[in-house]
């Protein structure tokens, strides 16, 4: 083939397009070559492992992904096991340490960082504060507009058994769930809970608004954050937010919770004994 090409007069059109022709062909056959060459390799190959190694072969082309011998052969591969992640309670090492470790300069041989009571961090930071004195225990009961709106029972009790009583229980069966509730795409307890308003307020107001509110997300208002304030000092604070968070309008429970957590405690507006500050300002429960 190298022959005729050189051979070819490049002023006449005709051969041009010939040897343009042959140049062609040429590297299709290049190319079987390589491929015919790659086969007879895989026949050996597979042949040195048993089976049918011309059946096998004809099956492979380049590029093709190839699924490994052993599972070929219908090896069962042994799974991968995975170490499984341990508390750091259960580890027997102090929260502390693990945490708030961006408290502690990098590459320092600094001590662990210490936790600090609520009085001891404020006075190491030179802040003065007038918190309101809590013991970490909210004592009310649902909003009174809310529960006269609705027909919520005046205490939990009257609550829980006139509508429905039975064992609490903290485990969610499928069948607790309304069926129109479950095509919603939210967490089982959600959607359990949002059956509750007048058997568990306490349940209810955790993950939903009233059901004429919607809910409010981001950042506080100067507005909520005196309301938070003032319901503290009046009923404590600390627990049972979905029943807290039933007088903030447009906030649930847990929104509640956080807010405590990030910004009221770390300013030293409340002071809740089961909470102490990292150096850093963090508020651990």
């Amino acid at each position: 083939l190298g022959g005729t090409m050189a051979r070819g007069d490049s002023g006449n059109d005709y051969e041009t397009e010939r040897e343009a022709r042959i140049s062609r062909n040429f590297e299709k056959l290049k190319g079987l070559v390589t491929e015919r060459n790659i086969n007879k390799a895989m026949v050996s190959v597979v042949a040195s492992h048993g089976g049918d190694a011309k059946e096998n072969a004809s099956k492979w082309r380049p590029g093709r992904r190839r699924m490994s011998y052993g599972r070929r052969r219908g090896r069962v591969l042994a799974p991968v096991t995975r170490s499984l992640r341990k508390s750091s309670r259960l580890r027997g090492v102090d929260p502390g340490a693990e945490v708030f470790a961006d408290d502690r300069e990098s590459g320092s041989q600094a001590e662990e960082p210490k936790l600090l009571e609520l009085e001891e961090y404020f006075k190491e930071h030179g802040m003065e504060v007038d918190p309101i004195r809590s013991d970490g225990h909210f004592t009310g009961w649902v909003n009174e507009e809310v529960c006269e709106r609705y027909g919520i029972a005046g205490d939990p009790d009257r609550a829980w058994n006139e509508n429905g009583g039975g064992q609490f229980s903290f485990k969610i069966k499928k069948s607790d769930i309304p069926s129109h509730l479950r095509g919603r795409g939210w967490s089982d307890a959600r959607a359990f809970s949002s059956t509750l308003l007048l058997k568990n307020p306490n349940a209810y107001f955790y993950r939903h608004v009233a059901p004429h509110e919607t809910q409010s997300m981001g950042e506080w208002t100067e507005e909520e954050h005196n309301l938070f304030l003032e319901i503290a000092r009046t009923f404590g604070v600390g627990t049972k937010w979905g029943l807290f968070a039933s007088h903030i309008p447009k906030r649930v429970g847990y929104q509640c919770s956080a807010y405590y957590r990030e910004v009221i405690i770390p300013q030293g507006l409340v002071f809740d004994p089961k909470f102490k500050l990292t150096h850093g300002g963090k508020a651990v429960y």
